[in-house]
């Protein structure tokens, strides 16, 4: 009992030597222009001893006698340290100038940040959509792939028609020049193409153009007794690369086809563009009409004997150039 007695004494001891180590300092905060600063800082220097003020200003803090200064903070303001001469301390904070520039410079920081961050959302979100889009159209791409043949190797045979709406020169070796009415290719291409998507191919052709040419009458030049003077039919070998763009999915497709190459022998430039429709037999069939507008060339050389003034003697034909000629087609891919 006497050591349980001993020990609560000891106890208390303690605490009144503690008591006797501390005092109790009261202080009031307030700003440049004279009011309460509630929400400052109060730290005894030395210790991580601190309080706060409420909102009239005012402070309590318990500090050793062994410190000496107290120091004041509060945003907005120069950090203050006073020392402790008596029970009661007053601080009158001063502005910081720099504190505002500073302030705005961390606001505009943290906007950026924000903005940034909004930002990256919204990115992620349209990446998110752009994603889901591509996916769901790889998946249409591979239903519609096991529907339909649309990559790899496509085979073309297409027949056009056309009619020069400009007319021509046919110049006749030592007499001048002749015009003609008309001229009507006739075309037969084959084409092997390589269709790397549902909406794209391309391909190289070759084929045969029969050309008939409408001549005027001439009787002044040509003998009579030729019965060919009013029609040549010259033959064109057509060398070409050609782009196909299918516009949609479907069973009918809308169609763009551009060409471009030379017409042999004469090796006259040839360009083609057309516009139409295509439509899918089946997996791997398709039929397609087009209208386009194309260059033709017409160029021949012939020789003919011809009774004129003098006697008889030789005279050669030749007509050479390229003209736009508008042309309807029916082609197949294979």
């Amino acid at each position: 009992m006497k050591r349980i007695v001993t020990f609560f004494l000891f106890i208390a001891f303690t605490f009144v030597c503690a008591a006797q180590n501390e005092r109790v300092l009261k202080g009031l905060v307030y700003g440049e222009n004279g009011g309460p600063l509630a929400g400052a800082s109060v730290y005894a220097v030395g210790t991580e001893l601190s309080a706060k003020t409420d909102t009239a200003g005012r402070f309590t803090i318990s500090v050793p006698h062994s410190v000496n200064d107290l120091r004041a903070e509060c945003p907005g303001y120069h950090i203050l340290v006073q020392e402790i001469d008596g029970s009661f301390m007053v601080f009158k904070m001063k502005l910081d100038e720099k504190y505002a520039s500073r302030a705005y410079e961390y606001a505009s920081i943290e906007a950026r940040l924000a903005h940034n961050k909004e930002k990256s959302v919204a990115d992620a979100a349209k990446a998110k959509v752009r994603n889901e889009k591509n996916a769901k159209k790889r998946k249409l791409d591979s239903l519609y792939n096991l529907e339909y043949k649309n990559i790899g190797l496509v085979h073309s045979v297409e027949i056009s028609y056309g009619y020069q709406l400009a007319k021509g020169e046919v110049a006749y070796k030592n007499l001048g020049f002749r015009e003609y009415g008309s001229l009507h290719p006739v075309e037969l291409d084959y084409t092997l193409s390589y269709r790397f998507h549902n909406f794209f191919s391309l391909g190289i052709g070759t084929g045969v153009q029969y050309q008939l040419v409408n001549l005027c009458k001439y009787p002044d030049v040509f003998d009579p007794s030729y019965d060919g003077y009013e029609d040549f039919t010259p033959v064109n070998v057509p060398v070409f690369l050609n782009i196909k763009s299918y516009l949609t999915r479907g069973s009918w497709q809308p169609l763009v086809s551009v060409s471009a190459g030379i017409y042999c022998p004469n090796l006259e430039g040839m360009a083609d563009v057309g516009i139409g429709l295509n439509y899918r037999l089946n997996r791997t069939s398709n039929i397609y009409f087009l209208f386009s507008v194309r260059t033709t060339p017409y160029g021949d050389f012939r020789q003919y004997k011809s009774s004129v003034i003098g006697g008889e003697r030789d005279f050669s034909v030749y007509y050479t150039g390229v003209a736009w000629t508008p042309s309807f087609k029916l082609g197949f891919t294979f």
